[in-house]
């Protein structure tokens, strides 16, 4: 066991999850290969403890030999403040959900302080939406990739898409992408059958 943290899922009933070391190891170890954000870099530590983001946003980075940098609690809800966080320390990697990146991006663009450091940003909690403020973000920092990631508490990560390129080119609403190496991934219909590709 590596950790535990309860959820409600797609039930609405709180239950706990344990995840093990093997699926934990798994996902760090595909970070690595997969990010550009590595030795010396930074990278927020922006998800509450009871959120299994921040372990890949801890081990991720450590395992990386990078830098956590570690946000006080009243700072997620500042986006003015957070942005000059991630100025000041050179963040290079952000994991937000959805709404905190729509939010972020709004201050950002609003107010000309735009986080240049930044290489990577990660999304995953919430279905992702292109809006008019994350174009405008992302044109302004087009050295920024977008990932989109996907995955229930009890596997993790288990897909992901990522998004380069003119923002403005971005579909509205990007799918989840595609497994990670290792991982099959299974489409059902209602009644839990396999359906057809496609």
């Amino acid at each position: 066991l590596a950790y535990a943290i309860y959820t409600s899922g797609s039930t609405g009933t709180p239950k706990g999850v344990a995840m093990v070391h093997g699926a934990l190891d798994h996902l760090i170890a595909w970070q690595l290969s997969d990010s550009a954000v590595g030795e010396g870099k930074s990278t927020l530590q922006f998800a509450p403890l009871s959120f299994d983001v921040h372990f890949q946003e801890m081990f991720g980075t450590w395992c990386a030999g990078g830098r956590l940098v570690m946000v006080r609690e009243e700072l997620r809800l500042e986006m003015l403040r957070l942005l000059d966080l991630l100025r000041q320390e050179r963040v290079a990697r952000l994991f937000l959900p959805f709404i905190a990146l729509q939010s972020l991006a709004e201050i950002a663009v609003s107010s000309g302080k735009l986080p240049s450091s930044l290489e990577e940003v990660i999304t995953a909690g919430e279905q992702l939406q292109v809006t008019r403020s994350l174009v405008a973000f992302f044109e302004r920092l087009p050295h920024v990739t977008l990932f989109n990631h996907y995955g229930p508490s009890e596997t993790h990560v288990v897909t992901s898409l990522r998004l380069q390129g003119p923002a403005s080119d971005w579909p509205a609403l990007p799918p989840i992408g595609y497994p990670l190496p290792g991982v099959t991934v299974a489409v059902l219909s209602t009644d839990e059958s396999p359906v057809a590709p496609g």
